[in-house]
């Protein structure tokens, strides 16, 4: 009987000390966030219901932030990450993401900039930022 409590033991300590590097390998991956929130805005945008941020995060990755008006900017309401930055026919950066059968394009022009929203291909909303 004592090798049996003394085997449970060491399995009730296998066990705990399992779900303690379980817990703390856990504890890194919520962390984890934290530190993809480190970013440097590259586009921003004050329209009409919406203010938009264009972000690279710390790994080099482009992230986009859409808030509701009104916002206290604590919560955006719509976050797409991995996007893409290239140039239009005019030299602007134009910052893409994709989310289902959506594009969001971000356009950094000489004005204040503009973002487009198309669902299928097709342009569906205009916003002009400055427009507010």
């Amino acid at each position: 009987m004592k090798a049996l409590n003394n085997k449970s033991t060491k399995s009730l300590l296998g066990i705990l000390a399992t779900l303690t590097g379980a817990v703390s390998m856990l504890t890194a991956t919520v962390a984890a966030p934290a530190t993809a929130a480190s970013s440097e805005p590259v586009f921003s945008c004050s329209a009409p219901d919406v203010y938009v941020q264009v972000s690279r995060l710390y790994n080099g990755k482009l992230q986009y932030q859409a808030y509701n008006i009104p916002t206290t900017l604590q919560r955006p309401s719509l976050i797409l990450n991995n996007g893409t930055v290239r140039r239009n026919e005019n030299g602007d950066p134009v910052y893409r993401f994709r989310s289902g059968n959506y594009l969001y394009a971000a356009v950094q022009d000489t004005g204040y900039g503009r973002v487009l929203v198309y669902k299928n291909n097709q342009l569906i909303a205009t916003k002009y930022c400055g427009d507010v």
